[in-house]
């Protein structure tokens, strides 16, 4: 909405408190003077010069979040809980009365809150700089620096041409066998060592068997229908490997970085807002402790990483290898990275949008580990309940752990159930993305027994 449409379908008392804070000379009890009054400032470089700086010091976050989010209008809840306070406390009243945040109900019917659309701008170039003070930057950076630019979608390429030619056996929880895991990692462009740590899990369906890179090809490919694990154990090319061949190297880069914003945006909830950030910034080389920092709690401790774990490890490195930034170290061991060319071009609120329903969000309260332990993280009881009739609880207190079995899962089936229902309600109500191994362990003991099968082929 434009402000003079927002300002028209304000009420007095909000118009009033917009001009009581700007001290503006105007009649308080004339609406049309108050619009007027308002517009004339608002208007104004210098006014906005002066007091945009100003905005949001109360709720910096909330200022941020808003800023850089492409949408044009918010919910009721939704500004709240950005805000972290209901909608009578002060950081949300002081935006109110800044100006630059207004509510009303002339849109559906519903009530909604909207930025005036031209201070989109301003106020997102106030945000990004608020948050780039102590940022250290160079425009020459390190002497030497690791530049991967599309080297992930080629070696997807040579994945999908070495399962095409090779006969690739899975387990029984349906990872590749350790041989040809090596044999595909030797061939790929970005040298990686299989996982050593069993305790892997939170970013990916295939994380807990494969290296940080390769499981997130693999994802992408099974997701996009470039591989298929089929029902007998074997990984085989699928029916979308001529369409992906036949894309150009910007939308394979695309599609890549969509994939990934997707899978690891569970376990780092404002993983769009941070990309979005490191484009806006500087164009220069900065220094990663520095943009940590000023990241605050954007970035946070995940179970078993910490809080530069996750920086460094889950975003740094994989963006790296997106081929969204350059990253290099220089001669007193500080690391560096830099936006390239690629990602500027890849970064636009369109493919990075950082909106998720609030309401499904809030119903991700388990966690599914690749040795079948469920965590609770809240208290729903009706997703708990669900969740009884798959899993037996072996934990109970203030964070309930649940374990799978054979045994649970097939008991699951009595109430009318089929082995996808179960895996849909469990990939809806976790944080992190299913681990395959669960899911195809579900699958495979509720599938029905070689009889049954055979007296409905005969019916």
């Amino acid at each position: 909405m434009k402000l003079a449409e927002c300002l028209n379908s304000a009420d007095i008392m909000t118009l009033r408190k917009v001009a009581e804070h700007y001290q503006f000379s105007c009649s308080r009890h004339s609406k049309m003077e108050l619009i007027q009054e308002i517009l004339y400032h608002f208007r104004s470089q210098s006014f906005l010069a002066e007091n945009v700086p100003q905005w949001g010091q109360t709720a910096s976050s909330a200022l941020l979040r808003l800023a850089m989010d492409p949408r044009k209008s918010f919910s009721a809840e939704e500004i709240p809980a950005m805000f972290g306070c209901t909608i009578d406390d002060p950081p949300l009243q002081s935006a109110l009365a800044e100006g630059w945040l207004f509510a009303n109900t002339h849109v559906n019917g519903r009530f909604m809150f909207f930025i005036p659309d031209e201070l989109r701008t301003v106020l997102r170039d106030a945000a990004v700089d608020r948050h780039s003070v102590g940022l250290v930057t160079d425009v020459d950076g390190p002497l030497v620096f690791q530049d991967e630019a599309h080297a992930m979608a080629r070696d997807l390429d040579v994945f999908l041409e070495y399962v095409s030619h090779h006969d690739v056996r899975l387990t029984v929880d349906g990872a590749m066998y350790k041989r040809n895991l090596k044999e595909v990692l030797q061939l790929l462009e970005v040298p990686e060592e299989p996982p050593s740590d069993s305790w892997r899990f939170g970013y990916g369906r295939r994380f807990h068997e494969y290296p940080d890179r390769l499981a997130l090809l693999y994802d992408f490919a099974y997701q996009s229908q470039l591989l298929r694990e089929t029902d007998d154990g074997w990984l085989v090319t699928g029916n979308k490997v001529s369409e992906w061949l036949s894309m150009g190297p910007f939308e394979r880069a695309r599609q890549l970085l969509k994939c990934y914003i997707s899978v690891y945006r569970r376990p780092i909830l404002r993983l769009p807002l941070i990309i979005q950030l490191l484009c806006a910034v500087s164009p220069d080389w900065i220094r990663t402790d520095t943009m940590l920092s000023m990241l605050g709690d954007l970035v946070k401790d995940y179970y078993y990483d910490s809080r530069e774990q996750v920086w460094n490890v889950r975003v740094l490195k994989m963006l790296t290898h997106l081929g969204v930034i350059r990253i290099g170290q220089d001669e007193a061991s500080h690391a560096w990275f830099q936006i390239t060319k690629l990602g500027q071009q890849l970064i636009t609120p369109d493919d990075v949008e950082e909106h998720e329903n609030q309401r499904e969000m809030a119903s991700r309260i388990l966690i599914v580990q690749p040795n079948f332990d469920i965590v609770v993280t809240a208290d729903q009881p009706v997703i708990t309940a669900e969740l009884a009739n798959i899993a037996d609880l072996t934990q109970a207190g203030m964070v309930r752990v649940y374990r799978m079995s054979e045994e649970s899962v097939k008991r699951g089936l009595l109430g009318g159930k089929s082995g996808d229902d179960w895996v849909n309600f469990l990939a809806r109500h976790t944080q992190a993305t299913l681990p395959g191994n669960v899911e195809r362990m579900i699958r495979e003991w509720t599938k029905p027994p070689i009889t049954e099968i055979a007296s409905a082929e005969q019916a």
